[in-house]
């Protein structure tokens, strides 16, 4: 049986692991460095239902008969050129689909109202984003927790595919795939990189249903799963990484987002 490491809240940072960097360390390492693959581009646009699915098609079906499909993959599926935004009742159908479990449901509310109120800054910031992807992205994050949390598998891996099939929209299962870790550079300077950047840090920030300091949630995650070297160390990179996207989204948005959290959908000084 694995010892157990010793406890003492309030000292975070130093019961951090300082165990060397894995292979698997020393690969995202390397990936921060190499450019972002592209996504091949096409007009973004929040699903209309009424105009969606009364245009010219030129893609085809190919949907399965086992399960009725959503307006927004039909649509998706007949518009190839156009990438679908989810509206909130279409992420809503697609949590009734995989049989998201309430909790989840609320932590993935959470991390989408903070996602998209940092998106709304950027965009007021002159940033070429579409907040509403975000906010899709966001609800959508966690959309293969209840099966893995059942049957095993990465959520992120499968969750992007899922997104991937039943909307079509690329960017958005990318900053699905990504949110566990930014393998990437972590640059807000970039418009691509906003999304999935937006995404990684917001589910950072909440833990369980609540927005929270970066410390205190990874606090909570290393009195959870701390046990060994091996947990201790990826919480730690996980902890880092959540910081350099920190003080990259402050630099880029104007304001320093460990004082902030999320109040009505905006964003608000912390008491």
């Amino acid at each position: 049986m694995a010892k157990k490491a010793k406890r003492h809240p309030g000292d975070f940072l130093g019961r951090l692991s300082a165990a060397p960097p894995s292979r698997a360390d020393r690969y995202r390492q390397v990936a921060r460095v190499l450019p972002l693959p592209a996504i091949p581009q096409a007009p973004m646009e929040l699903f209309d239902p009424d105009r969606h699915l009364s245009l010219p098609t030129t893609g085809h079906g190919g949907l399965s008969k086992a399960a009725e499909p959503l307006s927004l993959t039909v649509a998706a599926r007949q518009l190839p050129d156009l990438l679908l935004i989810p509206r909130r009742e279409d992420c809503n159908a697609l949590w009734e689909r995989y049989a998201m479990l309430d909790h989840i449901r609320a932590h993935s509310e959470q991390v989408a109202t903070m996602a998209y109120a940092l998106a709304l800054r950027a965009k007021a910031r002159g940033l070429d984003i579409h907040p509403e992807a975000v906010l899709a992205a966001g609800l959508l994050h966690d959309l293969a927790k209840t099966y893995t949390i059942r049957h095993g598998g990465s959520h992120a891996q499968l969750g992007a595919a899922w997104v991937m099939r039943e909307t079509g929209n690329g960017p958005i299962a990318r900053a699905v795939l990504a949110h566990v870790y930014w393998p990437w550079a972590e640059d807000a300077d970039n418009d691509d990189y906003f999304m999935p950047l937006a995404i990684t840090y917001a589910d950072k920030r909440v833990m369980h249903d609540r927005c929270v300091p970066l410390e205190e949630r990874f606090e909570d995650l290393l009195m959870r799963y701390g046990v060994n070297d091996y947990t201790r160390s990826r919480i730690q990179g996980s902890f880092q990484q959540g910081k350099r996207i920190e003080e990259t989204l402050s630099r880029r948005l104007g304001v320093h987002l460990h004082e902030y959290t999320v109040d009505s959908g905006r964003l608000v000084k912390r008491a």
